[in-house]
């Protein structure tokens, strides 16, 4: 299931399988979905795969950002054909003034300076 860093408290960690159609979540209005935390490595079914040192955050879907960021209704949504890869240092937490609670510190992205690597591989 999706998860972010202030909402993990109901995932474990392990090795999982997925398609880009089941990480997508039917949100009312169109919005991010499927974000995964903690990820140590990511292949995808044609070989690509992502790795690092540390952890990284991913998203995997059917949908552009631009898709999602444009359509009003989830009716309005139509898989491109292409499948839409994120690789994130990390994000910060889903709480904000406008679904929820401020978000505490401890949940915010706000370093200053941040060094990320991840390596790229075809298989």
């Amino acid at each position: 299931m999706e998860n972010y860093c202030d909402m993990h408290g109901h995932t474990i960690t392990g090795v999982f399988e997925s398609t880009p159609e089941a990480e997508y979540f039917p949100y009312i209005m169109p919005q991010e979905h499927g974000n995964h935390t903690g990820c140590k490595w990511l292949k995808l079914e044609n070989g690509l795969c992502f790795d690092t040192r540390k952890t990284f955050e991913i998203n995997v879907s059917q949908f552009s950002t631009e898709s999602l960021t444009l359509a009003r209704h989830a009716s309005e949504l139509k898989p491109d054909g292409c499948t839409h890869v994120r690789i994130d240092y990390k994000d910060s937490g889903i709480g904000s003034s406008s679904c929820g609670p401020e978000l505490l510190e401890e949940y915010r992205l706000s370093e200053k300076n941040v060094e990320f690597s991840f390596t790229i591989c075809v298989e």
